[in-house]
């Protein structure tokens, strides 16, 4: 029973998020009667939903007033620099795949997408929804590429760079580096964005497009990166994808991929083996890939040294970075 009912535990929270509930509570808004008035809902639908936060330990009550858990007051309060409230979009998008798991179970085929330009509108929310599980990961990469210290002024490409969080990371550390972000243009508009409150407008080049209809400039770029974005690709689409990076990166480039990675008898961790279902049904072809597979591809492309980084704090279980590098000139 617990399984089947738990969808009901994103929407609560999607609804309380939505309202800013937790972002009232923090300003002294703290019985349901002042809260409702300030979120405009109505009074006895509110004390239920709050209520039912208590359930999920993301608020206590008080003698008949609400106050917030460390969990909620330090990442659901709108406009902290923890808040992570956004990440119900990215939940919620996968809602509408699922609901059609036993369709795609017959078919094999989704019944919706989220890997093509249709869903712009969705991926704008997505980018932003990831951002808390990203950085982590490109404060990784930075320390495993010593960049700022071994590394400067690095000629960067990230492909499908969303937020542009790779790329503002490395910025960050290293401001003369030159970062360039392929992406969709409604994605690349909501990065700039996110890229100048950061004080970095017109620090990172922005080319709208994907990977496959883009000329990709040969022996130019010190790293690639790719994160979140090869479980979305079939078996072809990221041989060809590693084909094109290969080229595109000069001699000793090292190409960085980002994702959720299970091990290879795909037993294990059990994030990454249900996230490939969220895969299954959005798109075509795409799942949570092996390290052999990404191996297989690497090594087809002409990728010598390949090496992988996994354990990351303060992330999702099963994010990997995948280092491979394009051998020098001898």
């Amino acid at each position: 029973m617990r399984l089947l009912g738990d969808f009901a535990n994103s929407l609560i929270l999607d609804a309380a998020i939505e309202y800013d509930f937790f972002t009232l509570i923090e300003r002294g808004f703290q019985t349901y009667a002042e809260i409702a008035r300030e979120a405009g809902t109505e009074t006895r639908a509110t004390r239920i939903v709050l209520d039912s936060l208590i359930s999920l330990s993301l608020v206590q009550k008080r003698q008949g007033r609400y106050v917030l858990t460390d969990v909620s007051e330090t990442f659901l309060v709108r406009n902290k620099p923890s808040y992570m409230g956004d990440f119900r979009h990215v939940a919620l998008a996968l809602w509408g795949g699922m609901a059609q798991l036993k369709q795609t179970l017959k078919t094999g085929r989704p019944m919706g997408r989220m890997d093509t330009g249709g869903e712009l509108e969705v991926w704008e929310k997505l980018i932003l929804g990831i951002i808390p599980i990203a950085q982590p990961v490109a404060e990784s990469l930075c320390e495993l590429l010593q960049i700022e210290t071994r590394r400067k002024g690095l000629d960067v490409l990230d492909i499908a760079g969303g937020s542009s969080i790779f790329g503002v990371t490395i910025l960050a550390r290293d401001p003369s580096a030159q970062v360039t972000q392929l992406d969709w243009p409604n994605v690349n508009q909501v990065a700039k964005k996110f890229s100048r409150e950061r004080g970095l407008e017109g620090k990172i080049r922005f080319v709208d497009g994907e990977f496959r209809s883009t000329s990709l400039e040969q022996n130019r770029y010190d790293l690639i990166i790719t994160s979140n974005f090869c479980r979305f690709e079939s078996p072809d689409g990221n041989r060809e994808l590693f084909g094109k990076v290969y080229s595109a990166l000069k001699p000793g480039g090292i190409f960085a991929i980002n994702d959720f990675v299970p091990n290879e008898e795909r037993t294990d961790p059990p994030f990454v083996l249900r996230f490939s279902v969220y895969t299954l049904t959005h798109t075509p072809e795409g799942e949570c890939w092996t390290f052999s597979q990404y191996s297989s591809w690497l090594k087809a492309a002409g990728f010598a040294a390949i090496r992988t980084h996994a354990a990351i704090p303060n992330t999702l279980p099963g994010t990997t970075l995948i280092l491979a590098e394009k051998q020098k000139i001898a």
